[in-house]
């Protein structure tokens, strides 16, 4: 029990008729409940005034009351006192005005004539545990709003205030090769060089955080995604070395998804495998199968590996494998694909070994989707 209905309980009735409202008022005396202030009115503009005056836990309402019929008298009400949890108390019976109290802001519902003490204080009970969890809920909501605004807000800032002034530094070291080219020496032009791959390094960064940021707050409508013609696009954006074969093994399903999202999936995953391939003749197959209620989805390359000890820290926010270092990488891009494909529901892995090459692993729920068709096709570069 809530430790919090311990504590005396202030109750309004709004009730027209005598009868009725004296029955209410000799049962709660009769209650488990521990009732603090009670009190009657046959009307809403008077239960208006009497809230005013000091508030209460709980309403029993009659729908049909002096200055008042039917739902309006529950809608009019708990527009007027939002925090406040109402019990309807009603002559109409049956299970639509019952559906219909409910979903028109009641917390409970009871029929004159075919309720008890113990049904009464029960409703009561209910009603407020339920009203604050709606707004204990609400408040959450709204603390949650809040952080993704604040969060959106200082994205925008971030896109602002950071990227301007690399921008500058990027022009800046530009000029400066420009015009005393012949004054620079060798140490000179390499620290500069430098600058700009450091300017550019910082970009991307930038650009990955705020990607990620994104996820799951801007979203797209889904749409349904052919997914072998999102990676024929993500391959010819790539655009791989003529040294590194990229191989769709057979056609791939649709999803309904956001286009973008999923494009990020494959861009990343792909991507990486050709940034990181280490082989003379680098080797990327992709392929697909549908599994019970997902498909599995497999890229796999002949590139250097992932030792097991960076399995799951490849995943994390600004980290590479140990044997990856020396590739320019911001460590985002498969935070990014773990956070868009866990925000469908679905789950990644991955399996390496070190010298011989990588399988990076994910799974989407098929519903709703395509069956594909048994093909095969190959893009070779």
């Amino acid at each position: 029990m809530n430790p919090d209905l311990e504590k005396p309980v202030d109750i309004l009735i709004i009730e027209d008729e005598l009868v009725n409202s004296r029955l209410l008022q000799g049962l709660l005396k009769k209650s488990t409940l521990s009732i603090g202030q009670m009190r009657a009115v046959v009307s809403l503009q008077e239960a208006f005034a009497a809230l005013a005056e000091s508030p209460v836990d709980a309403v029993l309402l009659d729908l049909n009351v002096t200055d008042s019929q039917g739902l309006d008298t529950l809608i009019c009400l708990g527009g007027k006192c939002p925090d406040v949890a109402i019990v309807v108390i009603t002559g109409e019976y049956g299970e639509e005005i019952g559906l219909q109290t409910l979903a028109a802001g009641a917390q409970e519902y009871l029929v004159k004539g075919k309720y008890d003490l113990y049904t009464l204080t029960r409703s009561i009970r209910y009603a407020i545990e339920r009203k604050r969890a709606e707004c204990s809920q609400h408040k959450l909501l709204k603390e949650l709003e809040s952080v993704n605004k604040e969060l959106t807000d200082f994205a925008y800032m971030v896109s602002h205030d950071l990227k301007a002034p690399l921008r500058g530094i990027h022009t800046l070291a530009e000029w400066i090769s420009e015009d005393c080219a012949d004054k620079l020496g060798p140490e000179g032009k390499e620290h500069l060089e430098l600058l700009g791959q450091r300017v550019t390094r910082m970009h991307c960064l930038i650009e990955g955080v705020l990607q990620y940021s994104r996820i799951g707050r801007v979203r797209e409508e889904p749409v349904e995604v052919d997914l072998s013609h999102t990676v024929r696009e993500v391959i010819e954006m790539i655009a791989p070395p003529p040294s590194i074969r990229i191989r769709v093994e057979n056609e791939l399903p649709a999803l309904m998804a956001e286009p973008t999202r999923i494009q990020q999936v494959f861009q990343n995953l792909i991507g990486n495998a050709v940034k990181y391939m280490d082989k003379p003749q680098g080797e990327i197959r992709l392929r697909c199968e549908a599994r019970g209620e997902v498909w599995k989805f497999c890229v796999e390359d002949n590139g250097p590996g992932i030792e097991a000890k960076d399995f799951e820290r490849v995943f994390q926010m600004f980290q590479t494998a140990g044997n990856r270092k020396h590739a320019e990488s911001t460590g985002i891009g498969l935070t990014i694909v773990k956070k868009i494909i866990e925000m469908y529901g679905g789950r990644i892995w991955v399996e390496s070994t070190v010298g011989q090459g990588s399988r990076f692993n994910f799974e989407l729920p098929c519903q709703p989707a395509l069956c594909p068709a048994p093909a095969a096709a190959e893009i070779a570069s």
